[in-house]
């Protein structure tokens, strides 16, 4: 059944068509919440709180085919708000799956790259946070973000051009400091010997 009969019949009242929703979208937005907020159980909250907000207020949505953007734009606006009243925590690296048979090198080498991520990510701005986050993580195409976000598409764009800048940057940074310690360290021993 596709999302417009399914939020035709749930604006009609069938609570059967609400829980199809549900069950289509809630991983989905369970995993967007926990990216944008940084918390498991922030992300189980928000996703929550979403849903029921969309629950609520069903009767206004026009195109039942644009249910998933809808959801998707209440969720990152209870996101954003939640990111302004409370500091972020650093993501954990459980939001990624474990390979089978990795080595223990890959596995390490593996999170060691996802904490770096997510402290890059984590210095970016609630809004351009988003977008890479449905870009990336979630592959929504520009134009559905756009309309997700509520935005223009040049909006989204010029967003994700910034963001990519600022986490180039910030991972550029995190990858040159410890060589750099090890180069001044060097500096400074070579400069005690003499």
């Amino acid at each position: 059944m596709t999302d417009e009969e399914l939020v035709r019949r749930m604006q009609g009242g069938d609570m059967q068509a609400f829980d199809a929703l549900y069950a289509r979208y809630k991983d989905d937005a369970f995993r967007i919440a926990c990216l944008l907020t940084g918390s498991r159980a922030d992300g189980e909250d928000l996703t929550q709180e979403a849903f029921v907000t969309c629950a609520r207020s069903i009767g206004s949505l026009r195109d039942g085919a644009r249910f998933r953007p809808w959801l998707l734009r209440t969720l990152t606006r209870a996101a954003w708000r939640y990111c302004k009243r409370r500091r972020r925590e650093t993501p954990v690296a459980a939001f990624f799956e474990t390979g089978e048979g990795e080595s223990a090198l890959a596995a390490v080498l593996r999170s060691d790259e996802q904490r770096r991520l997510y402290a890059a990510l984590d210095t970016l701005d609630e809004k351009r946070r988003a977008v890479i986050v449905l870009h990336y993580f979630e592959d929504c195409p520009v134009h559905e973000i756009a309309c997700t976000l509520g935005v223009t598409e040049g909006t989204v764009k010029s967003r994700l051009f910034s963001a990519r800048r600022i986490l180039r940057q910030a991972l550029t940074e995190k990858e040159s400091k410890p060589k750099e310690a090890h180069i001044n360290g060097s500096e400074q021993t070579g400069a005690h010997t003499s």
